[in-house]
């Protein structure tokens, strides 16, 4: 039987997930765009969004059985677990102010978790797997919004996103207290090396996080930033895309 050997950061299996992940979100976008009609669009994201918390729920079985993990610690209390349940309903709702938020923490914390895991065991270890599993179907979903449903952040969304961020903290730190986890990572860095490792001693890299959580919010703003100002468009207007048409709808079928 094959056994898991440590995990290497941006080792061969970590660099081919990555490109495994890529591939798909792009893969699954363009498809369902150019070929799927809006009414099969909207199904398959739906089942994108289903997966999502049916990955999640698979996840916390796993780590309690398998690894014998205590059950509050495995909640999905960290950012990229929330922001699974925020993806699962901008799919299935077709909710633009959840894509607003789960953009910028899919760009600024979902990719980050991806480069830089938090993980002992690598490639196939179960646990390898279900992490990029839930973390690559976050990045197929915002994608899968930004190509398929044609959302896009503005800058309104940057203050929804942060505000999110901010309200969670007052709500996690108490349970962390309560039921002794680092949810958030609120009362000490991973034990990965992470970017948090730049950013000082507790609990001083908590704010140097949220400065540059504000830094990158603007990095992953500035595509769109250009493309509005090379078109003339007004900066300041929130303009959630409109649903498909109704020729499109009639032809979509019930």
């Amino acid at each position: 039987m094959h056994t898991a050997e440590a995990f290497t950061l941006f080792g061969a299996a970590h660099l081919a997930t990555l490109a495994g992940i890529a591939a798909v979100a792009l893969g699954v976008a363009l498809l369902a765009r150019r070929v799927l009609t809006p009414g099969w669009q909207q199904r398959l994201g739906v089942l994108i969004g289903v997966l999502l918390i049916v990955h999640e729920g698979l996840t916390i079985w796993l780590q309690i059985t398998l690894y014998g993990r205590a059950w509050n610690h495995v909640l999905p209390l960290h950012l990229c677990g929330i922001a699974i349940f925020v993806t699962a309903w901008m799919l299935i709702a077709r909710s633009y102010r959840a894509y607003e938020i789960v953009y910028f923490w899919a760009c600024a914390g979902t990719l980050q978790a991806l480069l830089t895991p938090d993980l002992t065991l690598g490639f196939p270890a179960p646990a390898y797997l279900v992490f990029f599993i839930g973390h690559g179907l976050v990045v197929v979903g915002v994608l899968y919004a930004m190509l398929v449903y044609r959302f896009r952040p503005h800058v309104a969304s940057i203050a929804w996103s942060v505000a999110a961020v901010l309200a969670l903290i007052p709500i996690i730190a108490p349970l962390n207290l309560w039921l002794d986890t680092n949810y958030l990572y609120l009362c000490a860095k991973p034990s990965q090396a992470s970017l948090m490792d730049h950013l000082g001693p507790w609990p001083w890299y908590i704010l140097g996080l949220v400065g540059v959580g504000l830094v990158s919010c603007f990095v992953y703003y500035l595509p769109f930033l250009i493309a509005d100002l090379i078109a003339g468009r007004p900066l300041l207007a929130r303009r959630p895309p409109e649903g498909p048409r109704r020729a499109d709808r009639r032809a979509a079928g019930p």
